[in-house]
């Protein structure tokens, strides 16, 4: 009689976890390890010019929330944000990007039917707000889920990475991140991080590619990060091999290298050293630069921001660009001024001469 309950139990538990996974795999995202990806490009969009400087923006817009909330993922009491804040949000954003004119601007953390922002589509809310000339753009998911069952969501998640142009894009692919390693069943629910890549073709006929990505924030004393450069790596070595100009930009959650032993152990956060970011810098340019992020005006180079009570305060770097070596970085600068309150990041802008 033991034996036949235990059997019966057996079964039970099986079944209650085979129909747990299959429920997972229904309810959330499960990219390949390569996509193709529908860009949307606006009517007579004209072709990007290689003799011309190109300017690009990397900003991390923290679901358009603004930078009045504190979310429980940073220890606060906020799970949702209210469909005003996001609205003045985007316009907010769109009047930076329409006042900073640049040529690309890569966003990460826009959300798209997510439960935590009123289940809008950021990326259309953008579109509609931007300059009308940087509407050409291509999106990717990288969190998708039609119900996350965690107590700080119950709800559905996405969330994309975004690229807008000035000119006419080309083919958009999708390159999976090595996922942080941890319970099979919670790892289904959790994000999909990856590499958006799309083609910008050239009034001489060749081409530029432009990558958006943002690394893992929470690698919980994992190899993560480590491998998601190795791929990146590969990914750049990959055009390098075909020739090919490129521009990486992006929220690496990394501190350069020789900075966190200038932070103060509150502002360096879960960030280590030596930095998995090192091995991108000794292969390819970067900015900010690991001079002016470690020397004796760093502060100006701080990418995001910690709360202090009701404000906002720029702590440490975590957003990067990297080029080619036929490209050149001309200048760049951190946004600081007139940005702390639209995100918890700020907005990283850069000059490129194509060769």
């Amino acid at each position: 009689m033991a034996r036949s309950s235990l059997r019966i139990a057996a079964r039970v538990a099986g079944a209650a976890v085979a129909g747990g996974f299959l429920l997972s795999r229904y309810l959330n995202y499960h990219p390949a390890q390569v996509e193709s990806e529908e860009v949307s490009n606006t009517e007579g969009a004209p072709l990007l010019s290689p003799s011309q400087p190109v300017k690009v923006i990397t900003f991390n817009v923290q679901f358009l929330a603004g930078s009045g909330y504190d979310f429980f993922y940073d220890g606060g009491p906020d799970t949702l944000v209210a469909r005003s804040d996001l609205e003045s949000t985007v316009a907010k954003v769109a009047a930076f990007v329409a006042e900073t004119n640049p040529d690309f601007v890569l966003f990460q953390e826009v959300d798209c039917g997510a439960r935590r922002t009123d289940y809008l589509d950021e990326v259309a809310l953008l579109c509609s707000a931007m300059p009308a000339e940087i509407r050409n753009h291509v999106s990717t998911f990288y969190w998708k889920s039609k119900f996350v069952p965690h107590l700080k969501i119950m709800g559905s998640a996405g969330t994309k990475l975004v690229i807008f142009s000035r000119y006419r894009l080309g083919k958009a692919r999708r390159h999976q991140l090595p996922r942080t390693p941890g319970d099979p069943l919670a790892r289904e629910f959790g994000l999909k991080r990856a590499v958006l890549e799309v083609e910008i073709p050239l009034t001489n006929g060749r081409t530029l590619m432009l990558l958006n990505t943002h690394l893992e924030a929470f690698p919980k004393g994992t190899d993560v990060m480590e491998r998601q450069i190795e791929k990146v790596l590969w990914r750049l070595k990959t055009l390098d091999d075909q020739n090919m100009a490129w521009i990486l930009g992006g929220d690496f959650n990394l501190l350069p290298p020789g900075q966190s032993a200038r932070l103060t152990p509150q502002d360096r956060g879960i960030h280590r050293e030596p930095t998995e970011i090192r091995s991108v810098y000794e292969q390819y340019q970067g900015v900010p630069t690991v001079a002016d992020a470690t020397g004796e005006h760093m502060r100006h180079y701080f990418t995001f921001t910690r709360r202090v009570g009701a404000f906002r305060l720029p702590v440490r770097t975590l957003d990067y660009f990297f080029a080619a070596p036929r490209v050149t970085i001309e200048d760049y600068a951190v946004v600081q001024e007139g940005t702390v309150d639209l995100s918890d990041h700020l907005p990283l802008t850069a000059r490129f001469r194509l060769p």
